[in-house]
C-alpha cells in the first residue's frame, strides 16, 4: 500500500488560490443587489431615547431602513448565553451596538443616510475595568449574570463564577519550603483576518427560504442560532461557504453579518450585499480575551511543585459570546503541563462596556500559558535552578493526573517536547553591538483539543463514487487556510488506495453536507479526520463487497489501485466508475457515511471528570532574542519549535502552523494590543494598531514529535493553536535572560522595556 499520511503533499486549494480562482464573500454579486450599512452607538454605555431615521428614509436610493422598532419580533442572540440584540432597544453597552441598518441601492447613498439618522442618548458610566465592574455599586451593564449561587460581586456584571479543585492546596502549600506569588495580564488583541467580514443573502418569497453566502467556522451551528433569531424553521435556511475563507483564528465563531443579510433580503425583497470595513470590524467583532492572573505556588526544595493556586479574571466585555467558557479553561489549565497533587482555582467571567471578547486561537490557553510558564521561569531563576529541568522534574508523563483529575494514558510528549527542542536550539549568539544583550528563554505547553467538557462534540463526513470513478468526500468543516481539506484528501487516499488528485471535495453547505462542528479548538484532525477514515473504511468495505459479487471473488483477493478494482492472480480488473455505475443501477450506490463522536465528561462544581479531553497537544519552543537597552526594542532572532502532534499527517502543514503560530505569538508579545479608552477603541486602523511585518519574522525551526498513539486517524492530532501557545512566554523568559528585567504584563514594547531596564539601572546605583 502506498500510504499518503506522512507525506509532503501541496495544499490541494494552494493552486487556485495562486491563481485567484476563489470568491471571497467581498467578491460576491447578484442582479438587483443592494447595499446595507449599519448605523453604531457612538456611546460604549448609553441610553437610547430616541431613534428618528425619517430624513434617512426620504433620502433618493434608499430602500430601506430599520430600527429596532420595525423588528419587534426578533429574538436575542450570542453563542452560549442570548444576550445581545440584533439592534439594540434601550441601552447600548459598547461601540458596536447596532441602532439602524441601511440597505440602498450603493454604497454612497448608504452611508450618507446614516449621518441622517437622529439618535438621542443619555451617556452612562462606562465600566471598561473588569475590576470596577466587579464591584457592587458598578452600575449594571446587564440585569443579571449567569451565577446561580450567592456571591458578594455585582449581580449584573458578574457573568460566571467558575472553581477547580484538586487534593489540598492548603495541604499542599504547608508541605512546601518555599512559596511564590505572582500577578499577571494580558491584553486585548484583534485576529486582524485577511478578509473583513462581508457576505450577501436572498430571499425566495415563492418558498420563503432564504440563502446566505458568508464565511463562518461552523455553518450548521450558525444556521441554528440565526433561524432562531429570525423565527424560521432550519430548513428554510441555507448557508454556503465562499469559495474561500482569508482566515479565521476564532472571529468567524461568532454572529456578524449573518442575521442582518437574511433579515435585509427578506425585508426589501432584493439581494443585499454587506461588507465591513477594517475600522467596523475592529471595532464591532470580538476580541481576545485579557486577564488577569493571580498564581501562588508551592516548591519543595528538590523543585517538586506541591500546590498551586490559581485566581483568574477575564474581562468579558459588552456580551457573553464564548467568553465564560474561555475563561474558566483559562483558570482550569493556569497551573501548565506539570504533575501537581494539590490545585485549586477559582475564575470571574465580568461584563465590561468593552467590544466583547471571544475566541482567538488557544482560547484561553494561550493566556494562560503567559502566566504559568512566566511563573515557571521566575521560580526557576529565583531558586537557581536552570528552567528546562525544573519543567522535565515536574512535567507530565503516562499515568499522570491533570488538574481536570483526568489521568492521561497516551500520547504525553512533554518530556520529549523538551528534549527534542532543548537539542537542536544549541547555545545563543553574540551580540550585534556592546549595547544589546542576547538572551535565550523556553516555554512548554499543553492544549486540550476539542470543545471537551462534556459538550456534544462530533463531525460527520460522507464518501462516494461518482460514476467517472472519482472519490467525492463530502464535509462542512471550514478550511480557513489551516489546511482541513488536504488533510482529509489524504486520510480518504491512504484508506482508498487511491492518488489524492484522484478525490474531490464537496461545497461546505447546510443543504448537503452534515455537520462538521467548529473550526476551532484544535479539533478537525481529530473530529472531522476520524469521520472521513471512517466514510472511507465504509466506502472501502462497499466497494468489496460490490467487487466480490460482479467478480466472483472476495476481499482478500481484491484491492482498489489507482482507481482501479484489482482480482489478484488474473486479467480481471473493474474501474471503480464502472462499479458505482453497476452498483447505482441495481440500488445500492457506492456511498457511506462516517460520524466520530467521542464522549467527555466533567463536574462544574469542582471541575474533575475522568475524560475531559480527547488529547492534548504539547509544544515546547526556545527562542533567542537580542534586547537594544537604548531604545528597548526587542528583536527575536531565531525559534525553535517541537510540538507534539501524535502522527504527522502532512508535515509540511505542520511546519506552516508552527511558522504561522509563532509569528503571531511574537506579534502578542511585542506588540499587538487594542487599546480601549473608557470603552472607546483608540486604534481602530493598521496604521495604529501594530501586527509584525515580513521583517519581524525570524527564523523558525521545527521539529515534529510524533508520539504516535493520539486518537486521531493514524495516531495524529492538531496542531493549529497549540502552535503559538509557547511563544510569548518564551520572549519574555528570554528578555529577562538578556537584560534581567521581570516583566509580568503583555505586551513588551520598547517603551515598557526600556522603562524597566532604566528602573533596574537605578536600583543597582542605590545599592
Amino acid at each position: 500500500m502506498k500510504g499518503y499520511v506522512g507525506k509532503r503533499i501541496q495544499k490541494v486549494d494552494a493552486l487556485d488560490k495562486v491563481l485567484g480562482k476563489p470568491l471571497y464573500s467581498v467578491d460576491l454579486d447578484m442582479e438587483g443587489m443592494l447595499y446595507l450599512k449599519v448605523l453604531y452607538s457612538p456611546h460604549p454605555h448609553a441610553l437610547i431615547k430616541k431613534v428618528d431615521a425619517s430624513k434617512a428614509r426620504e433620502l433618493p436610493g434608499v430602500v430601506k431602513v430599520i430600527t429596532a422598532a420595525d423588528v419587534p419580533w426578533l429574538k436575542t442572540y450570542g453563542l452560549i448565553f442570548k444576550d445581545q440584540e440584533v439592534l439594540v432597544k434601550e441601552k447600548s453597552r459598547y461601540l458596536g451596538d447596532r441602532l439602524a441598518v441601511v440597505a440602498a441601492e450603493d454604497e454612497k447613498t448608504a452611508r450618507q443616510a446614516l449621518k441622517l439618522i437622529e439618535v438621542d442618548y443619555e451617556p452612562l458610566e462606562v465600566i471598561s475595568d473588569p475590576i470596577r465592574a466587579m464591584e457592587p455599586d458598578a452600575p449594571r451593564i446587564h440585569e443579571s449574570g449567569q451565577v446561580l449561587c450567592d456571591h458578594p460581586y455585582n449581580k449584573g456584571n458578574v457573568l460566571a463564577i467558575d472553581h477547580l479543585v484538586k487534593g489540598d492546596v492548603e495541604a499542599g502549600f504547608a508541605e512546601a519550603d518555599h512559596i511564590f506569588e505572582n500577578e499577571f495580564r494580558t491584553q486585548h488583541v484583534d485576529h486582524v483576518a485577511l478578509e473583513l467580514e462581508a457576505g450577501m443573502a436572498f430571499y425566495d418569497s415563492d418558498t420563503d427560504c432564504y440563502t446566505l453566502w458568508a464565511p463562518c467556522q461552523w455553518t450548521h451551528d450558525i444556521q441554528t442560532d440565526v433561524a432562531r433569531v429570525l423565527g424560521i424553521r432550519m430548513d428554510q435556511l441555507r448557508i454556503v461557504q465562499p469559495g474561500a475563507i482569508g482566515g479565521a483564528f476564532g472571529r468567524r465563531e461568532d454572529i456578524s453579518v449573518h442575521i442582518i443579510l437574511p433579515l435585509m433580503a427578506k425585508l426589501t425583497g432584493r439581494p443585499v450585499k454587506w461588507a465591513m470595513t477594517r475600522g467596523e470590524s475592529m471595532i464591532m467583532m470580538t476580541k481576545r480575551t485579557p486577564f488577569i492572573f493571580r498564581l501562588k505556588t508551592g516548591i519543595k526544595k528538590d523543585g517538586t511543585i506541591t500546590a498551586w493556586q490559581s485566581e483568574v479574571i477575564g474581562d468579558s466585555g459588552a456580551y457573553a459570546s464564548t467568553a465564560g467558557s474561555i475563561i474558566h479553561q483559562a483558570m482550569y489549565v493556569s497551573s501548565g503541563p506539570y504533575d501537581i497533587p494539590n490545585v485549586k482555582g477559582v475564575s470571574y467571567t465580568v461584563y465590561t462596556n468593552n467590544t466583547y471578547s471571544g475566541a482567538m486561537r488557544g482560547f484561553g490557553a494561550t493566556e494562560a500559558a503567559f502566566a504559568y510558564e512566566r511563573q515557571m521561569d521566575c521560580i526557576a531563576r529565583d531558586m537557581g535552578w536552570d528552567p528546562a529541568e525544573f519543567r522535565l522534574k515536574n512535567a507530565f508523563r503516562i499515568g499522570s493526573c491533570t488538574s481536570n483529575g483526568q489521568i492521561l494514558t497516551t500520547s504525553v510528549g512533554t518530556v520529549d517536547t523538551i528534549l527534542t527542542a532543548r537539542e537542536h536550539f544549541g547555545g545563543k549568539g553574540i551580540a550585534t553591538a556592546p549595547h544589546k544583550k542576547r538572551g535565550v528563554g523556553m516555554a512548554t505547553i499543553m492544549f486540550g483539543c476539542g470543545y471537551g467538557e462534556g459538550f456534544p462534540d462530533h463531525s460527520i463526513a460522507g464518501a462516494k463514487v461518482t460514476d467517472d470513478g472519482r472519490i467525492l468526500i463530502s464535509s462542512a468543516a471550514a478550511d480557513v487556510g489551516q489546511g482541513v481539506k488536504t488533510i482529509m484528501v489524504q486520510i480518504a487516499a491512504n484508506v482508498l488506495n487511491i492518488p489524492p488528485e484522484s478525490i474531490d471535495l464537496a461545497d461546505s453547505d447546510t443543504a448537503t453536507t452534515r455537520n462538521a462542528g467548529s473550526t476551532s479548538a484544535t479539533r478537525q484532525t481529530i473530529f472531522s479526520g476520524n469521520a472521513v477514515k471512517l466514510a472511507a473504511e465504509n466506502l472501502l468495505g462497499k466497494i468489496f463487497h460490490r467487487g466480490n459479487v460482479e467478480l466472483g471473488r472476495a476481499y482478500p483477493e481484491l484491492s482498489t489501485i489507482d482507481g482501479d478494482l484489482i482480482l489478484h492472480g488474473t486479467t480481471r480488473q473493474m474501474s471503480l466508475g464502472e462499479l458505482a455505475k453497476i452498483a447505482r443501477d441495481k440500488g445500492e450506490p457506492l456511498e457511506a457515511e462516517g460520524c466520530y463522536f467521542p464522549r467527555t465528561d466533567i463536574d462544574y462544581g469542582s471541575g474533575q471528570g475522568d475524560v475531559v479531553y480527547v488529547a492534548y497537544t504539547y509544544n515546547t519552543q526556545y527562542v533567542e532574542v537580542e534586547v537594544d537597552t537604548e531604545t528597548g526594542e526587542v528583536d527575536v532572532l531565531r525559534i525553535v519549535a517541537a510540538p507534539d502532534v501524535g502522527t504527522a499527517i502532512n508535515p509540511t502543514g505542520v511546519e506552516g502552523q508552527s511558522e504561522g503560530g509563532s509569528v503571531m505569538g511574537l506579534g502578542m508579545a511585542l506588540m499587538e494590543e487594542q487599546i480601549f479608552n473608557k470603552g472607546i477603541t483608540v486604534n481602530p486602523d493598521l496604521s495604529t494598531y501594530l501586527i509584525p511585518t515580513s521583517l519581524d519574522v525570524p527564523d523558525v525551526e521545527t521539529i515534529i514529535v510524533e508520539s504516535g498513539d493520539a486518537c486521531g486517524p493514524f495516531g495524529a492530532k492538531g496542531i493549529g493553536e497549540p502552535a503559538m501557545i509557547p511563544t510569548a512566554p518564551a520572549i519574555f523568559n528570554a528578555i529577562e535572560d538578556a537584560v534581567g528585567i521581570r516583566l509580568y504584563d503583555m505586551p513588551a514594547t520598547p517603551e515598557k522595556v526600556l522603562a524597566a531596564i532604566k528602573a533596574k539601572d537605578r536600583e543597582v546605583e542605590h545599592e
